[in-house]
């Protein structure tokens, strides 16, 4: 299975590391104002030392992961802490406007996958998707933004559904591939996530 890296583990050490940097700096500060250099000194130390640490294991598994391209019809599962959503490209055609610019039009699948729910999440819970951000990207790493209204659905367990996504572009843009991921502006500080600092991505081919 192909994820955006999120899993629960991350986010508790994410959100752990976020409560532990609060109450460290709470200390320090209330340290500083009652003269307590000691206790001063010690939680600072403290917060350094876990910034560092948490940075050290951001970096490292940025550093280990690779970016990889989707052939058409192969899914990429976004995690939403509970449950994936599987995204995959069923279709696309292009036709140039009078303009001059080409339009791409890609025809996503998004299906609730039912296996990967966690034992505490009801089975017929629907689901509202988190942000997600979508765009074309050609060889020179120009971006091209699309509308995300079409992956705002929500979805049952085994329900799945297809949305087409519409890109203007230059015509001199080339060849381009499909980015489809989650927006969470957290997600950028979260180990191990596509979304983080310096690691790879995972974008999909569109067929023709």
């Amino acid at each position: 299975m192909i994820t955006d890296g999120l899993n629960p583990f991350t986010v508790l050490l994410f959100l752990g590391s976020i409560l532990a940097a609060v109450a460290l700096t709470v200390t320090y500060v209330f340290a500083r104002v009652t003269k307590r250099e000691r206790i001063a000194r010690i939680s600072l130390r403290a917060l350094l030392g876990g910034v560092g640490a948490y940075a050290i294991l951001l970096i490292c598994f940025s550093a280990a992961s690779h970016s990889r391209v989707l052939a058409p019809g192969e899914e990429k599962h976004i995690c939403e802490v509970d449950c994936h959503l599987a995204y995959s490209v069923a279709a696309a055609k292009s036709e140039t406007l009078q303009s001059g610019q080409v339009r791409h039009v890609v025809t996503v699948k998004v299906r609730f996958d039912e296996q990967t729910i966690a034992p505490w999440r009801p089975k017929d819970a629907s689901l509202s998707p988190n942000s997600r951000y979508v765009a074309l990207v050609d060889s020179k790493g120009n971006r091209y933004v699309g509308s995300i209204d079409g992956l705002k659905r929500r979805l049952i367990p085994g329900e799945s559904y297809t949305t087409d996504l519409v890109f203007d572009i230059p015509a001199n843009a080339g060849q381009v591939r499909l980015i489809l991921r989650n927006a969470d502006p957290e997600s950028v500080f979260i180990i191990g996530h596509e979304n983080s600092f310096w690691h790879g991505k995972t974008t999909f081919q569109l067929p023709g």
